[in-house]
């Protein structure tokens, strides 16, 4: 357990080294991940307690034994932010990651994409698979200690911190999704420049020289849902953006994000997230 005052930087000052006998601890500057491996953590089992630091912690449903507490996608896993000082208790399962960013540090990372600074109590989000791979590269980064770790080590926790700030915010995406067939991924691109506009498949099949069967073909295959199905997921995420300014009007939203009329726009974004636009306007002020 190197680097143990870091570990009292973002745990709490009353952290012990007995309270960490069970997790592993990787911890590179304003950055710390904590796995539970051999028993429970001594520090989070109290009652009510709290870090200096912001907490995140990457949630494994355990055999789909209980439902989540928001909907999250196939290829998501369920994450939880808490500020600094935000009493919380531990959670009944030993099957998570806990990560914990120092708190200066997490805030001037999160004006890069939002004037207000965050305050999180107990927050649920949705957070991509993806994460899974690069937080156990920087385990691998971290156990190896090889020469210069500490430079790609600050590297990867930088790129972590705003995974997880674009997951909260609900601008992640799939790195899986990203197809490696040309083809494909230019018709990816010409979507996330032009979501607004009339798009038709004949189109997208065009950039790539295809016929519209062997493009919708192809794509399907590569990215797991049809080119309309992934340019209807782009609209709506992107109107999430716009809903969470709240002087855009609704209608406009519709428009700017490629629907026909306020009315297909609320339904198409119900059906898919399970509220109005309306609603979740409000619950998100």
């Amino acid at each position: 357990m190197r680097n143990f005052e870091q570990i009292k930087a973002l745990v709490g000052e009353e952290v012990t080294k007995e309270d960490l006998q069970y997790v592993d601890c990787y911890v590179q500057g304003k950055f710390g991940l904590f796995i539970p491996s051999l028993g429970a953590c001594g520090y989070a089992s109290r009652l009510q307690h709290s870090h200096p630091s912001y907490m995140f912690t990457l949630i494994f449903q355990e055999d789909g034994k209980s439902q989540p507490p928001i909907p999250i996608k196939e290829n998501q896993y369920l994450g939880m932010a808490v500020s600094p000082g935000v009493p919380h208790n531990d959670l009944e399962s030993l099957h998570y990651y806990c990560i914990l960013i120092d708190k200066e540090y997490f805030e001037e990372q999160y004006k890069l994409y939002e004037e207000n600074v965050p305050y999180f109590s107990q927050k649920y989000f949705g957070i991509c698979h993806d994460v899974l791979h690069a937080l156990n590269t920087f385990i691998f980064e971290y156990s190896k200690n090889m020469k210069n770790a500490n430079i790609t080590l600050e590297a990867q926790a930088n790129i972590l911190t705003h995974w997880l700030i674009r997951s909260i915010i609900g601008e992640t995406y799939d790195m899986r999704s990203v197809s490696t067939n040309y083809s494909v991924a230019r018709a990816q691109q010409y979507m996330e420049i032009h979501y607004q506009d009339k798009i038709l498949v004949e189109d997208l099949a065009k950039l790539g020289n295809l016929s519209v069967s062997g493009f919708n073909r192809i794509f399907k295959r590569e990215i797991g849902e049809t080119p309309m199905e992934y340019l209807l997921a782009l609209r709506l995420g992107q109107s999430k953006k716009l809903l969470r300014r709240k002087e855009v009007p609704i209608t406009e939203i519709a428009l700017r994000c490629g629907f026909n009329s306020s009315a297909h726009f609320s339904s198409s974004f119900r059906k898919y997230y399970g509220v109005t636009p309306t609603e979740y306007r409000k619950k998100y002020i």
